[in-house]
Formats: structure tokens, C-alpha cells, sequence
């Protein structure tokens, strides 16, 4: 790997660790944003733009009702049924079309992080449950979301709550408790932040 002259070297990357003995535990590298390879790769995957989906139904939405577009729109991508009650068929075909693309886009993102470890895996590795938990990879999307969004300060850990807490917080082979710290590379353990994720989750 070529490196460069620098004067002051920059630090290095956190890990962020994923996971728990029971779904599995991944250390991945923390950026604090999408690499630019990474934002390649999420835009070679050709997924469908909602918002212009979003714009041919709202405009053929307006012709009928003759409302305003931008109204339609807001309406459409905002899940406000209640504005489209005379064209709930349409608004419940766009919901469901918004949902696919969210989980496709989820699987890419995912995929893009999970390549800083592997850097072959592919798509169809991601959305393989037998080499990845479910959960686990629900897991890397939180993560790879805040990654994305540069971990807005109301970024909130997956909780156990959401994916139904029933296992008790597994412990590290040091016997302390898996916290879900993030840690140096060179492995010193750094303050709990509330944007880590949880690591305790259900199996």
C-alpha cells in the first residue's frame, strides 16, 4: 500500500464492534462517513430512484384530482394516506414500492461496509443467512446508515427492544461486559457514545 509524506500522521480509524457471541461479532472500521469506492459501488448497483417514481404518480395523480404536485408528492413520499384516501390503491402500490427500494438499498449499503472486511463479498453473500445472522446484518445496516448520514448526534443504537430482547448480555472472553464500545485499533477502549451500536442483542 503506497503511503503518503505526512508530517502528522492522522488517526487511526475506530472499530466499531457489531454483534454478540450468540449472532456473531464483527469489528468493522469506523470512518465516520461512505468512502468514495464505497459510494461507487452503491451507485454502480443501478437501484431505481423513488423520487422520480414518485414524480410520474404524483403528476398523473394531479391530472385526475387537480391538486397540485408538489402536494402529491409530499404526500406520496411521506406516507400521508390520509391526503390520497380517494387514491388509496395507488399510495398503497407506491409504499410498497418505496419498501422494496429501501431493502434493496439496505442490502448495497451493507454489502459496501461488509467490504472493508471482505473486500470479494458480494450482494449475494449479504442476503445469504447462512453467512450472515439476520440480525447480525440488521446490525451492519444501523451501522452502515450512520455511517452514511456521518452519525448525526440523534443516531440511536438499535435497541434490544426492536428485535425482540430475550438473551442476556453476553460477556467478552475477559469477563467484562460486551458494552458495544467502540475501540482504538490499537485496542484501548474508548468512552461509551450513544451512537455506538448495542452488541447485547437477542440471537
Amino acid at each position: 500500500m503506497l503511503k503518503l509524506p505526512f508530517k502528522t500522521s492522522p488517526k487511526e480509524f475506530e472499530l466499531a464492534i457489531i454483534g454478540n457471541d450468540t449472532i456473531g461479532i464483527l469489528e468493522i472500521p469506523k470512518y465516520g462517513d461512505i468512502s468514495p469506492n464505497e459510494r461507487l459501488f452503491i451507485k454502480a448497483a443501478n437501484l431505481a430512484d423513488i423520487r422520480i417514481a414518485a414524480v410520474k404518480l404524483a403528476s398523473e395523480i394531479a391530472v385526475k384530482s387537480g391538486k397540485k404536485v408538489i402536494e402529491i408528492f409530499n404526500a406520496l413520499t411521506q406516507g400521508d394516506s390520509k391526503s390520497l384516501e380517494e387514491n388509496l390503491e395507488q399510495f398503497v402500490t407506491f409504499q410498497d414500492l418505496m419498501d422494496e427500494n429501501s431493502s434493496a438499498r439496505n442490502l448495497v449499503l451493507a454489502t459496501a461496509v461488509i467490504q472493508r472486511l471482505v473486500p470479494d463479498w458480494k450482494l449475494e453473500n449479504t442476503g445469504d443467512p447462512n453467512q450472515i445472522h439476520p440480525q447480525l446484518l440488521s446490525l451492519v445496516i444501523e451501522f452502515a446508515k450512520n455511517e452514511e448520514a456521518g452519525w448525526p448526534a440523534e443516531a440511536t443504537p438499535i435497541t434490544e427492544e426492536e428485535l425482540g430482547n430475550s438473551i442476556p448480555t453476553p460477556e467478552i472472553p475477559t469477563g467484562e461486559k460486551f458494552s458495544g464500545e467502540s475501540v482504538a485499533t490499537g485496542r484501548k477502549k474508548k468512552d461509551s457514545v450513544k451512537e455506538d451500536l448495542e452488541v447485547s442483542q437477542p440471537g
